[in-house]
This record gives C-alpha cells, structure tokens and sequence, in this order.
C-alpha cells in the first residue's frame, strides 16, 4: 500500500522530457540537522511540523533510509554524496583555509600547490564515479527529487585564489590540453612567450610569476616580484602594445581555463555514472560561486556538466546559470528569517524559473527543546510565503512559457581572467589573501555587469546572457539586436569576426553593440594583440574611462565615465538615471521599443510570459538581489521599499485581469496600479472575457 502511495505522488510532481525528471510543482525543501536523527521518536512529530510549515521535502545524507520520509508524503533529495576531493571545507589538510594561506605566504613555495586530491587522478575519479552509482542504486526505486554531488564545491575553497594543482597527474592532463590547442610546442612558446625544449619542461605559470611578469616587463622573470612596482602599475590600452609582454597573461590564464575544465569535467563524469543507474533523477551541485578566475567557477563549463544548480546569487550568478542552464532545474538557499524579505526574493526566483528553494535549517525551524516541537519564530514566519509558493497562483507561472527580449548579454571567463589580475595589482604580495568573500562586494566587473543588466531591466527588457561557446557554434541569434560586452577584454579571433558581422547587419531595425571601453584589446589566452581589431568602432580606452555604442556599423555614441556607478545611482534617493537616459535615447533613435512600457523612475522590473493564448506579466519592484558570501542579502535597497503608482502602456489590447485578487480591470492597453515593494503584481491579458473567479483555474487548464 505504502508503495502505491509514493508512485502516485511522483507521478503527480514530476514530468519527464529527454528523459530527464522535471519538478511540474514547486519543492519547499528542509535541509535536516542532527537534531532529527537523534530524536528518532519523534520524527512522526517532526514531520507533521514540517507539513505545518508548508515543506513538501527535505534533504537527506547518502547514507540515510528514506522510507520515514516517504509514508509521511514528503519528497526527499539525497544529499551531499561525494564528500571526498570536492569541498576542501572537509576531509582536507586545508580546513582551516586562513591559517594555511598564513602559513604559505612566509614561504610562497610551490610545492604547497599540490591538491590533495587532484580531480584528474583516475584513482580519484573512479572512486567518486563508483560512489555515485553506488548512492543511486541505493535510492533510485525510491525515486528522488535530486541527487546532490556536492555543496559548496571547489578547486580551493569557495573562490579563494591558489594556485593548484600543480599534482603531477594534472600537470600531464594541462600538458596534453595544451597539446590539442596548439598543435605545436612552437605555437605554444610563441604565444606564451617561452622557450620550452620539450613538452615535458611545460609549467604554467604561478600568480606571483605572471605578476612578476607584470611588474618586471620581462617574458622569464626571476626572483622575487617588486610588489610596489605591481601597485604602482596602470594599464592603459593607448601605449601598453610597446610593452606587450608585461601585459601577456597567456602562461596563467590558460592554466585557469584548464583548471575550470577540470572541475567541469570531472562534475560531468559523475553526472554520467549516475545516470547509467537512473537515467531521469536531476543530478546537480549547491552552493556554487561568483564567477571567477580561480575554484573552478566558469559558469557556462558549469552549466553543461549539470542538470540542476543552487547558485549562491553573488556576481549576477543566478542570471547567468538561469541564461545557461535552459529549462535545468536551479533552486535556492533560504536564509530569511521574516516574511516580507522572503516574499519579495523568492517570489522574484520563481518568476526567474526557480522550481524550489532548500530552507536553511531544521535547527532554526523547530524548537526542539521542547518536546511538543513547535516552529520557531522563523518557521512561523516563512510558513505564508511557502504556502503561496506552492498555491495555484505561483504554479501559473510555473507552466507558462517565459518569454526574453533580443537582447544579450556576453559572458567571458577570458575576460574574467585578464580583469582579476587588473584588479589584484593594488594588492601587492597580499592577492592571496583577496578572497571571494571580498570579491563579493568589491569586484569591479561584476559590478560593471550589474550596471547592464539593471540599465536594461529599468527600461522594461529581459536580457540574456551569452557565451564564447554560444557565439562560436550558433552564432548570434538573428533575432536578437542588441548585443552588450560587459568588460569584455579578451576574445578569439573567431570570436571578434562573429562580432563584426553583427555590427553590419540588421535590416529594418539596426543591430547594437555597447561595449565599456575597447573590447578584444587580449586574445582569447590572456596575451595582449599587437593591434586592436575593434578599435574602429570601440577606440582604445579603459572600461571605467568610456562607454560606447555602435548601431550597424555607421553610427557612433560614446558616454564619458564609468558605467558601473549606475548600479548604486540608480538606488540613491533621489536617483541618478545618467547612464540609462543615455542608453534610453540611442534605442529611441533605433527604433527598438518594447511592447510594454512605463516610467523608467519606477524602477521595476518585467517578466513576460505566454500560456496558450493568454499574456501574463509580472512586476516587481527592480531590487539589487547581490548577496554576500555569508548568504545575507545586501542592503542599500531602501528607496525602492515604498509602494510605487505605476500606469504601463501595452502595444496590443485585451482583457486584463489581477490574477493576485481575481479581478477584472476592464479592456483596453493600459494598466494603473500600486506596486507593492514587497511582493509582485500580476496580471493576464486575454483575447475574451471569463468569470474573474475562474481565472486560475481556466490558466491552470490551458494548453501550452
């Protein structure tokens, strides 16, 4: 009977296309603590508590047995399964991550670069593949939401700079990497600048050698580096190609790249073994980094090795694996402890396309010591927020289709790469102390990147984000027109070409390309060219000096300043609206309108979405979501925690109803409300007028 049970509640959660499980129903899941195993008589007890709340699921370890779980009619996802090699937080001899890098930099010895486990050892590798089939085999007939690799994975620990690995094993897979790239040990020495007699002799360069290389000039530096030389150092595009081998970073970056392949790579090995024993159970990772240059956090590599993520949301990290990741599962980490907050976040990633969100802990939630196990204050405060997400409001948006603008984003670990070591020349001999908990809130691209996206949410568009890979092998989108390069410093050739027939083309409307300073000034190895191929439409400057934008390949702009101020402007009271009254005014005299519009003092942001033949939009205040690596949300949002009189514009009519209350407000193309700071409007423009009561049940009915 408990078997019958269970089967009718998976077949009532999950759906199944290209054979892989998709969650049809939003997922509240309790991650669970010690406390619940330890009071086994009272999981009965725990579990109605739970349901009390609103939890659909919790997390369990590898080792645990689920059937508790299941005759309770919850869900379950297995937790935390390779806890060997991923996570150096645990079972490393880098636990205490500070006092390590303390210790290390009396020395700066390479020798401590050797990983404990190195992630291209086979040893290594087929003992993390044959434990994954093992969890698997284990829990597949109990048929789980998710199989979970790993939390808070990395090659170091979170995105910490170091220089691993310098194992031998993978010193031999970087060698034949670079093998398959170059083709030549000749092609190798002329990019890098190197004179290697064998591919044997090949190393990579360490940070503090290209930083030598940095603040000495000289392509094979020795010695110590002259840190205050580093901190005096400034590039600047006009004069650095007389001085190019300071500014060729290919012996580092290339080593970086690798080593975000073999994360990936690894990550996709044991995503394989698991589905050789079930085929349709996501297998994922959570607590994933900013993008960065170190720890293994090329989003987009990421991105392909997964079927789901948990992505801490610092850097715009949540977009960019919400661009990558398609129709993948991702989820989030609740740390909310009131309603509103957690309202307003969770509420703003479901209409992102988050399926779930895993509440940080059973610890906070219940209060065990007392034995009838009330929720706490926190779970007490979460319980409505939970509960509308899983209502047949929140499950609308669920179903219906999401729908972009034609506009992307361009995302470039290269990049990436070469800015870091832009960014560390102030820190001197101390960048190994430059951890991701600082880069959080102090790195400069990822705040130029913000600047972008929020330029363009204020304006009403839902941009995506798009990659080097993307470009390469589909091209860029004929329907897209707008293409942004957010500090896109380095890029192929191949890269740059595909650009370029971009600028030129465009037909009715002309295609654009904003770019803060000169794009393509580095290849796509981290060496600086010899000359410039996009100068001619992006003259040579710095990303903090100008701002430009070309519209097919004839008409110029260019904004003094730097661009990245508008993520913190656009928050002050009053705003400051320079930067996107500039961008504002170059679509107008383009011709690219959106189909919905309203006051760019709002400051709101959009989401549209088809179902069937009905138009739904959402809208929500345009918060700065960046959180911090600690999981708390970062303040400065103030100004727009007030309710906002908004009238939009459509360009089509319909019958326009508030789906929150059920309400009928009439045809026509206009709708005026109150934006709650809080929690979204929503709305659905249908082509014939129902009973407003039935409106989500006739939405929920629709065909897609």
């Amino acid at each position: 009977m408990v078997f019958i049970f269970v089967v009718f509640i998976k077949i009532n959660c999950f759906s199944q296309q290209n054979e892989l499980k998709l969650w049809t129903n939003y997922q509240t899941i309790m991650w669970v603590g010690d406390s619940a195993n330890k009071n086994k008589d009272k999981l009965l007890l725990f579990f109605s508590r739970l349901k009390e709340m609103g939890i659909t699921a919790v997390s369990l370890q590898s080792w645990q047995d689920p059937i508790n779980v299941l005759t309770n009619n919850l869900n379950y996802y297995v937790e935390n399964i390779i806890n060997r090699g991923l996570c150096l937080k645990w079972n490393s001899s880098v636990r205490d991550w500070d006092k390590f890098i303390r210790g290390w930099m009396t020395s700066r010895s390479e020798s401590a670069f050797i990983r404990d486990y190195c992630l291209d050892d086979p040893k290594w590798r087929n003992w993390a593949t044959e434990e994954m089939k093992k969890v698997v085999k284990k829990h597949s007939p109990h048929n789980p939401l998710a199989h979970n690799i790993r939390d808070e994975l990395s090659m170091t620990i979170s995105a910490n700079p170091f220089d691993y690995d310098y194992n031998p094993i993978a010193l031999k897979s970087f060698r034949n990497w670079l093998k398959e790239n170059y083709g030549s040990l000749e092609k190798l020495n002329n990019e890098w600048e190197t004179d290697f007699k064998n591919w044997d002799e090949v190393m990579p360069f360490s940070t503090d050698l290209i930083k030598n290389r940095m603040a000495s000039g000289l392509a094979k530096p020795t010695g110590k580096p002259d840190w205050q030389a580093l901190q005096r150092l400034k590039f600047n595009p006009k004069n650095a190609v007389n001085d190019r081998t300071r500014w060729n970073f290919s012996p580092w970056c290339d080593f970086r790249t690798y080593m975000d392949i073999s994360l990936a790579s690894a990550l996709s090995d044991i995503r394989k073994a698991a589905k050789e024993i079930d085929a349709i159970t996501p297998v994922g990772i959570e607590g994933t980094q900013m993008p960065h240059p170190f720890g293994g956090y090329d989003l987009w590599r990421l991105s392909k090795a997964l079927d789901w993520v948990e992505p801490y949301d610092i850097g715009n990290a949540r977009e960019i694996f919400g661009s990558f990741m398609g129709n993948k599962l991702i989820l989030t980490t609740v740390f909310e402890k009131e309603s509103l907050p957690a309202f307003r976040r969770l509420w703003h990633l479901l209409l992102s396309g988050d399926r779930g969100c895993i509440i940080w802990w059973s610890e906070d939630c219940i209060d065990w010591k007392n034995p009838d196990l009330p929720l706490t204050q926190k779970a007490k405060a979460l319980a409505p927020v939970l509960k509308e997400l899983t209502s047949p409001l929140a499950k609308i948006f669920l179903k219906a289709k999401p729908e972009r603008d034609s506009i992307a984003i361009y995302y470039s670990q290269p990049s990436i790469q070469v800015d870091w070591l832009f960014e560390s020349t102030v820190d001197g001999s101390t960048w190994v102390r430059r951890y991701s908990s600082y880069e959080a809130s102090h790195n400069r691209m990822a705040t130029v990147r913000n600047s972008w996206l929020k330029i363009f949410q204020d304006l009403g568009f839902n941009p995506s984000f798009i990659s080097p890979e993307q470009i390469l092998s589909d091209g860029i989108d004929e329907k897209t027109k707008l293409l942004i390069l957010p500090t896109a410093l380095a890029m192929s050739d191949k890269e740059i070409g595909k650009i370029l027939v971009f600028i030129n083309a465009g037909k009715t409307t002309p295609n654009l390309v904003f770019s803060d300073g000169t794009p393509g000034l580095f290849d796509e190895h981290g060496k600086l060219r010899a000359s410039y191929p996009l100068e001619k439409y992006f003259p040579a400057a710095n990303s903090s000096e100008t701002t430009y934008c070309v519209a097919a390949g004839t008409n110029y702009y260019s904004l003094q300043g730097d661009i990245a101020k508008y993520s913190v402007s656009r928050l002050k009271n009053p705003p400051s609206f320079e930067q996107v009254q500039w961008v504002k005014k170059i679509l107008e005299q383009s011709n690219i309108k959106n189909d919905i519009s309203y006051p760019l003092e709002a400051r709101a942001h959009i989401f549209k979405y088809k179902l069937s033949d009905a138009k739904l939009i959402a809208f929500e205040r345009g918060i700065d979501y960046q959180m911090s690596e600690d999981l708390k949300q970062a303040g400065g949002n103030e100004s727009l925690e007030v309710p906002q009189e908004i009238t939009t514009q459509l360009s089509y009519t319909g019958h326009i109803y508030d789906l929150r209350n059920q309400r009928y407000i009439g045809y026509g193309d206009k709708i005026t409300f109150t934006l709650d700071p809080w929690k979204p409007s929503l709305f659905v423009i249908l082509n014939k007028k129902i009973a407003p009561e039935t409106i989500i049940t006739y939405l929920l009915s629709a065909e897609n």
